[in-house]
């Protein structure tokens, strides 16, 4: 399996420690049993010496040591195999295919991905590595000491292998149905709950919360008498184990009686071992039922790990910088074998130009901008960057010349200078500057700590428009060619996105800018303008040619005029 190949050889060295550790434990605690048969013996016939009693000190405090040893690789392996598996998945999301990340839902992928690097670890620490390290060293060890004993004991020791083995099947398959349930439940449950966190708004003006609650205890209800049903038949499982082995101890000591030939310090020995010798089956039979759950689990985190992955990311033609020029060639694009989304569409931006798409929704605007990024794939024409075939290009080098702002304008949980500059070292003139130009000189005046102020999570403590600002602002610290702005100013008012835009088109001048705008007074100053209308270019110009002629640009200005006047008399 690539997940766990990937991952247990990057934790390699420390899991062989965790390993030889174990097994290196309990041969020395079962080694000091022995002893302590020499010890029994030798006190019995009244010839004990000093050398027994040394080395069985020494084997229970190195024991002792090695236990508290231990310690440090077991929370290595177990702390850093559960993050490791976790960030397979950031690792899948820098690759992944634009149109599979698109199927997924934010909150059950969080879910898949927190489950699945939680069980994955379990597989490998409590089914496979408690197996080698202790499970399968226990057991053999424990026969081992036995057979040097007394070797017929190990014969009604297997006979007691096989009583535990059809007992425990019989059991577990009980218990198999009660995790089952339980994980159907607490994906149920999750699920609801997430729901319930993510969309406050909703649910409580619609006032869902009720429903959802009632449902989610509904799903505690059903989790709780399932792990009460699973806990009766734990016990069930291993008050049967305990009846098998307290028998075989009758056993072994009705065997020392009528046989008169096992020392005391043999018989006492044989009983300290016989529990050991069994205890592996029984941990193993609850393991290896955990084991199947959590491989149902480690699937489902597979198979978005096995999703396609954008091979342009990783190969094709590398190239350093860009121009910016852009063409689309005939360009054609539909979604699986629904209507076309884009049409024969051929259109050329030059170097340092300023354009705008313009459009109703569905008009195409979003899809050419996807084209433009790669993040979609054109099936007919070609689309050139700087007489480069996009499709042929290295898409991480080509990331490197381009800026994406969308209307969400992501504000991740930091300072704002953070949020502004990201990595760079800008001085704060500078950086005061900058929001100067998009409107933020008063937004900062009033923070506690200026620029060095925490936004919160998703940039809570601010307006839809102050997360966009700043993340215009973000513009003038960066170095791409490119610029693509998908409705960037759609949260400002109207005065205020004016003043941002002209100071963003006058001042980025050396730079290609794409503009996808529904307000079009805010695209008054762009070099040229596309008018799209399912999937096809209607018109193109600048604002004043196109509003001088008789265009659909026209009547979409009328129909947005006619939206504000409306605004207004509400």
């Amino acid at each position: 399996m690539k997940l766990f190949k990937e991952v247990l050889k990057n934790n390699q060295k420390m899991i062989i420690f965790y390993i030889v550790i174990g097994i290196t434990i309990n041969f020395l605690n079962l080694y000091s049993v022995t002893y302590y048969q020499k010890i029994l013996d030798a006190f019995q016939y009244k010839n004990l010496t000093i050398t027994p009693l040394i080395i069985y000190g020494v084997l229970l405090i190195v024991s002792t040591i090695l236990g508290y040893l231990e310690n440090y690789p077991e929370q290595q392996v177990k702390n850093k195999l559960y993050l490791d598996f976790k960030l397979q998945a950031l690792k899948k999301m820098k690759t992944i295919d634009y149109l599979e990340y698109q199927k997924l839902g934010t909150g059950k992928l969080t879910q898949k991905v927190e489950d699945g690097a939680s069980s994955s670890r379990d597989i490998l620490v409590d089914f496979y590595l408690k197996t080698l390290r202790y499970l399968l060293p226990t057991g053999l060890f424990s026969l081992i000491f036995i057979y040097k004993v007394k070797k017929e004991l190990v014969l009604f020791i297997f006979l007691g292998y096989v009583i535990v083995i059809i007992t425990s099947n019989i059991i577990l398959k009980r218990l198999y149905k009660l995790k089952e349930n339980i994980l159907d439940n607490q994906e149920l449950l999750n699920k609801h709950l997430v729901r319930g966190f993510m969309e406050l708004v909703v649910f409580r003006t619609n006032k869902k919360y009720d429903t959802e609650i009632k449902v989610t205890e509904e799903g505690i209800k059903n989790i709780v008498n399932s792990k009460t049903k699973i806990k009766l038949v734990h016990e069930i499982f291993f008050t049967v184990f305990a009846l098998i082995v307290n028998i075989l101890k009758v056993i072994v000591l009705g065997y020392a009686v009528l046989n008169s030939n096992l020392s005391v310090g043999a018989v006492v020995t044989v009983l300290s071992l016989l529990g050991k010798a069994y205890e592996p089956i029984a941990i193993f039979n609850v393991e290896y039922v955990d084991y199947k759950l959590n491989k149902v689990t480690v699937n489902k985190y597979l198979e978005f790990l096995d999703l396609k992955d954008d091979q342009n990311l990783t190969i094709g033609k590398r190239i350093k910088q860009v121009e910016g020029r852009i063409e689309f060639k005939d360009v054609s694009y539909s979604y699986q074998k629904e209507k076309k989304l884009i049409e024969n569409l051929s259109l050329k931006i030059n170097k340092n130009d300023k354009v705008a798409l313009v459009g109703e929704s569905g008009s195409g605007k979003s899809t050419i901008i996807k084209l433009i990024m790669g993040l979609i794939k054109n099936q007919e024409g070609k689309i050139l960057i700087d007489k480069n075939d996009l499709s042929k290009l290295n898409l991480n080098d080509f990331y490197d010349n381009v800026t994406y702002v969308s209307q969400e304008s992501p504000i991740f949980d930091g300072t704002l200078r953070e949020n502004l500059v990201l990595d760079k070292n800008i001085s704060d003139k500078k950086i005061k500057e900058v929001l100067k130009l998009v409107c933020l000189e008063k937004f900062i005046s009033h923070l506690e700590n200026g620029l060095d102020t925490e936004l919160g999570e998703k940039g809570i403590r601010m307006s839809g428009g102050e997360r966009q600002r700043v993340a215009l602002a973000r513009l003038f610290f960066d170095d791409s060619k490119i610029i693509i702005l998908d409705e960037a100013t759609s949260a400002m008012d109207n005065i205020t996105e004016k003043e941002v835009m002209e100071n963003i088109l006058k001042r980025l001048k050396n730079k290609t800018i794409i503009i996808i705008a529904h307000r079009l007074e805010t695209i008054k100053d762009v070099d040229n303008i596309f008018v799209l209308k399912d999937g096809k270019i209607l018109e193109e110009g600048t604002y004043k040619e196109l509003l001088q002629e008789n265009t659909y640009f026209k009547e979409l200005y009328k129909a947005s005029y006619n939206i504000k006047i409306h605004k207004k008399r509400i």
